[in-house]
């Protein structure tokens, strides 16, 4: 497999990791016990539990194009060091924009946020 479809699992994962943290966050912050959290109630989530939630939000805008690149460069065979490297600049990306999101530095949210985009515009060159 190659190192891009890694890191197609990889952002997949990260997808997981991000819910985990979001939900647990809406565990905390409403003091639901066990399983008695109704999903048809709607919880709004404030400070870190927010933060998390709205780079889930975030990713969610950004990894259907990360599929995409990825996938078109493993059909048509454009799969290069560019487009591996453009691949693990992205879930590197998604990683500290999540790390710093919930943490609260602004300005190194913004640039785990452009290391992702720089590893978009790599892959979608080779195409």
């Amino acid at each position: 497999m190659t190192i891009e479809l890694w890191m197609l699992v990889a952002s997949g994962i990260l997808v997981i990791v991000q819910g985990f943290v979001t939900a647990s966050a809406k565990n905390k912050q409403n003091d639901f016990k066990g399983d008695n959290f109704q999903r048809d109630k709607s919880v709004e989530l404030s400070g870190w539990g927010g933060r998390a939630e709205r780079s889930l939000y975030n990713y969610f805008e950004y990894l259907p194009l990360f599929i995409i690149l990825v996938i078109a460069a493993h059909l048509t065979g454009a799969n290069n060091s560019m487009t591996a490297l453009g691949a693990e600049l992205f879930v590197a990306g998604r990683i500290v924009h999540l790390i710093f999101y919930i943490t609260g530095p602004g300005a190194l949210r913004s640039i785990g946020w452009l290391i992702a985009v720089i590893g978009l515009i790599l892959i979608g060159l080779q195409l």
